[in-house]
Parts: structure tokens; sequence; C-alpha cells
């Protein structure tokens, strides 16, 4: 009966560090990010070239994120690529051919995919087909501001940063500045809050 006892206890305590272990939210590198602490996440994250990658992309390293995203194998890494190329200016035919293919593969969240796509578009000059799927999807992408993502996540500020250059080549200048100002909170000492390394919003459209 001990025995019987004994074995049971450490079947039990087993699967409690198993699930445990499972139920971890996030690694040492989407902790520190969470952090702001993101050259500290680049070094945590050897082993997780998908974070690295999103860490030096919050530095404005963008030529080493394009290196890291290419030793993932997740889906998110081909959209990392292509957001980096379009905000380093080049490769954007590239950019673009691999926005889509991802979107056609991995259409999860589709307006963010189509927000991405919008940017790359704007960056190559293509100012009417960026402009044409930003309005398709400028109302769900508010509803997802407003309702869904509200807590200041440093990885969504990217995505600020591209909803306000959207947004101001629509003419909409003063929700340009209030989801500017919105990335620079949710992710301070980013390269989204000091405004380097990217062309700014004004540029974008003088470009297009």
């Amino acid at each position: 009966m001990t025995l019987a006892v004994l074995i049971v206890t450490v079947v039990l305590i087993g699967w409690l560090v198993i699930w445990m272990l499972s139920q971890k939210p996030a690694t040492s590198a989407q902790q520190l990010i969470q952090q702001h602490r993101y050259a500290e996440a680049v070094s945590a994250a050897e082993r997780d070239p998908l974070h690295r990658a999103e860490a030096l992309k919050l530095l404005g390293r963008f030529e080493e994120a394009i290196a890291s995203y290419r030793r993932s194998d997740d889906p998110a890494a081909q959209e990392g690529i292509a957001l980096s190329l379009a905000h380093l200016g080049r490769d954007l035919d590239d950019a673009a051919r691999l926005m889509e293919q991802n979107i056609a593969l991995y259409p999860q969240i589709q307006e963010f995919q189509a927000l991405a796509l919008a940017y790359i578009f704007l960056r190559n000059g293509r100012r009417d087909d960026a402009l044409r799927i930003y309005r398709d999807n400028a109302e769900l992408l508010e509803t997802r501001f407003r309702d869904d993502y509200t807590d200041p996540d440093p990885l969504l500020a990217e995505t600020l940063v591209m909803y306000a250059a959207l947004a101001e080549a629509s003419g909409d200048a003063a929700r340009a500045q209030a989801l500017r100002e919105r990335a620079a909170a949710w992710a301070p000492g980013s390269v989204w809050a000091r405004g380097v390394a990217y062309h700014s919003d004004r540029d974008l459209s003088r470009e297009a």
C-alpha cells in the first residue's frame, strides 16, 4: 500500500512539474522585450531566432533582424523579413511578394497583414494600391486597437507606426499623430519611439 501511494505521489509530482513548465507564459526574451530591455533580449535569445529578430527590429537593427528571421522556421519570420526590407527601403518588390505569400498561406490576422502589405506598397510608391487596402481595413483596425489590443505591447508598436504612416497618407494627420504617440509610449527606447532608422510619415507620403 505504501509503495502504491509513493508511486502515485511521484507520478503526480512529475505531472505537476510538466504542467507548470507548459504553462510558462513567455520565454526570457519575450519577458525582456515586455520590460523594454531590448538589447538584453537580443543576448537572451541566441537560441530563439524569431524573438531575437523582434528585439533587433525594436532597436532599428534591421539587417541583423533579417539574418535572424532567416534562421527561424516560424511563419511570422517571412513577414518580419518583408517589413524589415520595407523599413530599410530596399528590395520592395521582394518584400511585397513575401507579404502576399504569407497572407495567402497564413491569413489568421488578415487586417494586420493587410496593413503590412499596404505599408510596403506605400514605401514602394504604389500609393493608390496602399490606400485602397488601408481603407478596406481601416474600420476593423480601429476596432482591434479600441477593443482587443489595448495593453501596451512593444511588439505592436511597429504596427502602430505603419498605421500612422497610412493614416497620414490618407489625409488624417491627427489620427497619425495619435498613433505615433501611442507607439512611442508602448515601446519606449525603441526605434519606433526615437523616430530614427526609418522615414517619417511625411517622407513616405512625399515618396508616394
